[in-house]
């Protein structure tokens, strides 16, 4: 069905009005102040996806009868997340478009429910002092986590460029490159290290919708000769805004290519489509990650 010129000039004169209208383009606001104002609502998706259960369509690594490796089967999970990383439960629920077994489902929820039992009976083992230490660094909302985000920031360098629409609403795009002189402790700031690229921030609301990244060197996963990827390799991660006005990923994408085992080239083309997000009642958290009271960071 065509779009009539009615239409599209309505359409126009949306984007016009927000960008500025025709008496010029709008200001774009003080750096400093948005960016402080954007990284004071920075947490990691981790903690924000832990108050939800949620669907996660995922494009699995694959290897071919030869021993090629690349992209794989296209896996369907119900995720019921955990306040503690290692047990959030990924329910595989189909593969390829199929259904998983009403069987098979069953010995996956008997496995979960029996590794949150034995994580259990390991923290009663531990002195108080030692399984506070145990939750506080695996809790996706503890201080090791907050301190993250801090030290994934810290490693890169903004440059605020201009606004855009994203779904509707106005954003304004910062570019990032590493910064020189920054010395990342953690895993993630070591990682973005290696990556250049730009970030869609809704000005309303100073939260990131969009992230596009390039690896500008070769990066090192596992014990930094499992698998590489190469520069050039580029990802997408995109944010929506659900009910209550809480943003969550909504897709991740990487692009590109890589090397495993030091001499096994792959293509990369990996999806995460996140969607069905169900926020969870603290009081009623789902039998297969509930912990015991005691056990419970607040």
């Amino acid at each position: 069905m065509l779009t009539s010129p009615v239409s599209m000039l309505g359409a126009a004169g949306v984007v016009l009005v927000l960008l500025g209208g025709p008496q010029g383009p709008k200001p774009l606001p003080d750096e400093a102040t948005f960016l402080a104002e954007t990284k004071r609502n920075l947490a990691s998706d981790e903690r924000l996806q832990a108050r939800h259960t949620y669907k996660l369509r995922r494009t699995e690594i694959g290897r071919n009868p030869f021993g090629r490796i690349g992209t794989g089967d296209v896996v369907l999970y119900e995720v019921y997340p955990s306040p503690i990383l290692e047990l959030t439960y990924y329910r595989r629920i189909s593969k390829n478009g199929v259904a998983v077994s009403a069987t098979e489902v069953a010995e996956q929820d008997r496995r979960q429910r029996a590794k949150v039992d034995d994580y259990v009976r390991r923290l009663r083992r531990e002195s108080a002092r030692d399984r506070e230490r145990q939750l506080e660094q695996g809790s996706v909302v503890g201080q090791r986590e907050r301190a993250m985000v801090q030290d994934v920031t810290a490693a890169l360098e903004y440059k605020m460029e201009r606004r855009e629409v994203v779904n509707g609403r106005p954003a304004i795009i910062v570019t990032f490159t590493p910064k020189p002189t920054a010395r990342p402790w953690s895993s993630e700031g070591k990682l973005v290290k290696h990556f250049k690229g730009r970030v869609w921030i809704d000005e309303e609301e100073r939260q990131i919708a969009r992230v596009e990244t390039e690896a500008i060197d070769t990066v090192s996963f596992g014990l930094g000769f499992l698998v590489r990827i190469y520069r050039g390799t580029k990802g997408l991660i995109t944010r929506r805004r659900m009910g209550g006005g809480v943003w969550l990923p909504a897709e991740a994408r990487l692009t590109g290519t890589g090397r495993a085992l030091l001499f096994r080239r792959f293509d990369l083309d990996f999806v995460s489509e996140y969607f069905d997000y169900r926020p969870i009642d603290p009081a009623a958290p789902p039998s297969f990650v509930a912990l015991p009271a005691d056990l419970t960071r607040k």
